[in-house]
């Protein structure tokens, strides 16, 4: 579960240009949704969120805690639910449908995660409405989990190819070089604000071992190996209020799924 500042680093960027992806399809859709809504699902809020798609993976990255692929094989996932089902991106359903591509991911490519009950805290749903997404999102995808390698880095280079666009057209043009002014100490945005603590650590959890085998497969280059393993299920202690969905922009007419 620990990360190397590298990984770290690697991981914000990650995030970062699937939010673009993702912000830029919902804003190509939004005629659309205008002139038909289409039918509405579990993953339809009754109003669009206070909280940013970047801000809200944002948030899942910092205390999910899952690995970097998991935002790449989030991102597959999401296209299979929109290919599959005529699904409509929209910004009523981007982030429960975020919060739970990267839930599945998380359970099915690392060997340590955390329970849907954390889940649901760190995305500001309810355990039970988290469980049903889970369950909705299988079955829309036709529980199609897997991934070939050659997609895989398909994605991956096209997210990358994405961020490296994104970063030369933010480029600003040469110009002189600025005054010296004192240095400002930067505002710490409002995820920064809100550690998970339980007492004196970051996080307490139990840790319960399961033996597991796992039949050998094709995986790309990062994937873990595929011998035989124990494989750590993680249930962890709440976080308290202050790292909870109230004190984070998730309001809670967000928080009610439209009927």
């Amino acid at each position: 579960m620990e990360t190397s500042p590298q990984q770290t680093a690697e991981g914000m960027a990650l995030v970062q240009v699937l939010a673009a992806v993702l912000d830029r399809l919902v804003c190509a859709n939004a005629p659309l949704a205008q002139a038909d809504p289409g039918q509405v699902t579990k993953f339809h809020a009754l109003k669009a969120p206070g909280i940013g798609v970047q801000q809200y993976l944002e948030r899942i990255h910092k205390y999910a805690s899952c690995s970097n692929e998991c935002f790449i094989l989030a991102l597959i996932y999401i296209d299979r639910l929109i290919q599959r089902n005529n699904f409509l991106l929209t910004e009523l359903n981007v982030h429960r449908v975020v919060v739970t591509a990267v839930l599945l991911a998380a359970k099915f490519f690392d060997d340590a995660y955390y329970n849907n009950a954390y889940y649901a805290k760190v995305g500001g749903v309810l355990v039970s409405e988290m469980n049903g997404l889970e369950v909705d999102f299988l079955f829309r995808i036709n529980f199609s989990l897997h991934v070939t390698p050659d997609l895989f880095q398909k994605y991956r280079e096209e997210l990358l190819s994405h961020s490296s666009t994104t970063n030369e057209m933010a480029a600003p043009a040469p110009m002189a070089p600025p005054p010296v002014m004192p240095a400002v100490q930067p505002v710490m945005p409002i995820m920064a604000r809100a550690p998970i603590q339980n007492g004196g650590g970051i996080m307490q959890h139990h840790r319960h071992q399961v033996e597991m085998e796992t039949v050998e497969s094709s995986r790309p280059s990062g994937y873990p190996n595929t011998e035989k393993r124990r494989a750590t299920y993680i249930t962890p202690s709440p976080p308290p209020e202050s790292a909870r969905a109230g004190g984070l922009g998730l309001e809670n007419p967000y928080l009610q799924r439209a009927n």
